[in-house]
């Protein structure tokens, strides 16, 4: 067997592997595309590197079907397999098509890559709003599940005041709203965990973290959404509400990225030594703290968004 052949079959077990795992692993499994990520450029060509990603597909499928035991197959489980399957299966799309696209752009390959997902949500969204049969049963399954499952893991006292219906519809009403700028989260994490890791010896890497920017006719599409959300708090139209608010997040959450970049390039301005890596690891962070992260959950995507009219990264 030929040495290259060896380290892609090598690869593709590990990455196959340590993938399964990672999903396996509650703690890992929003980022279990990165091996696949990380091992695809150790393969000749991407036509080869998309093996790995369908056996995985392959593999969660039938862990997520195993899931159901011996339960009867009707229109619930159907759904609540689709429903199930909706993060994984979209993530994996996305690590498909970004290692399809090997050659292009970063923001080409984001936005191709959450196109499934996007698909795929939408889907859901219109089947479970539809007030089918098979809808009413998935839904009614996941409510039992949340009256059983919630009581154990918050020790019997839910948020706020909340009852189990109430908490079920807000978690519902998140997850029809924002399913695109979850999606675009994790799948974006893994991808920068990915490319870090392929350049982790490169600077120039650093360079191109602190130059990230959305195409400056994005402002039109951020604006347009957020303007139909907020004609929708005032006009019944489900569909639309749930198409501006996940496309609006969606924009907020990649101009507070290019805020991110913003300020990874000022400070490596003054601090040439700096990395842009560690700035974002700083920001996300900073994001994550509960009361503090308000200020940069609307300070960020404020920087980003004005870089459209103030050059932020031009040097005088």
């Amino acid at each position: 067997m030929e040495r290259q052949t060896m380290i892609m079959v090598r690869s593709g077990v590990l990455a196959v592997g340590l993938s399964f795992v990672m999903y396996w692993i509650a703690a890992s499994s929003t980022l279990f595309i990165v091996p696949l990520l990380f091992f695809a450029p150790r393969f000749q060509s991407s036509r080869w590197a998309l093996l790995p990603v369908g056996a995985v597909a392959l593999l969660l499928t039938g862990y997520q079907m195993i899931g159901f035991g011996g339960a009867q197959i009707d229109g619930s489980v159907i759904g609540a397999l689709l429903v199930g399957l909706f993060m994984p299966i979209s993530l994996l799309a996305g690590a498909g098509i970004w290692i399809g696209l090997q050659g292009r752009g970063m923001l080409v390959k984001l936005l191709a890559g959450s196109l499934f997902a996007a698909m795929f949500g939408m889907g859901l969204v219109l089947w479970l709003s539809g007030g089918s049969q098979s809808a009413i049963a998935t839904e009614d399954l996941y409510r039992q599940m949340v009256s059983v499952m919630v009581p154990s893991l918050l020790g019997g006292q839910l948020p706020l005041g909340m009852d189990e219906k109430m908490l079920f519809e807000t978690v519902v009403t998140v997850l029809k709203l924002g399913f695109l700028p979850i999606f675009i989260g994790q799948f974006g994490l893994s991808v920068m965990i990915s490319e870090l890791l392929i350049h982790r010896a490169e600077w120039s890497f650093q360079d191109r973290m602190a130059q990230w920017t959305l195409p400056e006719n994005s402002v039109w599409v951020f604006l347009g959404s957020w303007t139909i959300v907020l004609v929708s708090l005032l006009v019944d139209m489900t569909i639309v509400e749930s198409v501006a608010w996940n496309i609006a997040l969606s924009c907020t959450l990649l101009y507070m990225v290019q805020g991110i970049s913003i300020l990874a390039a000022l400070v490596r301005r003054r601090n040439p030594g700096a990395t842009a890596t560690r700035i974002f690891v700083l920001s996300f962070l900073l994001v994550l703290l509960p009361g503090v992260n308000v200020i940069p959950l609307l300070a960020l995507p404020l920087l980003g968004v004005s870089e459209t009219w103030i050059g932020y990264r031009k040097k005088a």
